[in-house]
């Protein structure tokens, strides 16, 4: 979350501001956003959720 929040000029400050959110929270690892909160994210970076989530690499499926 950090990284997107760099790779688009904000500061936390600026995200806390924008959607009321505590970003700092997120970024530790001390809380985990909701889905409400991830959408406020992707309304504030204009990215969808499938984008948002784009840099998580997950296992392949096993078939």
């Amino acid at each position: 979350m950090q990284q997107l929040r760099s790779d688009h000029g904000y500061s936390q400050e600026e995200v806390i501001e924008f959607t009321h959110l505590d970003i700092s929270r997120y970024e530790s690892g001390t809380s985990i956003p909701n889905t409400q909160s991830i959408l406020k994210l992707c309304k504030l970076y204009n990215i969808t959720i499938a984008e948002f989530f784009a840099p998580i690499n997950y296992p392949a499926k096993k078939e």
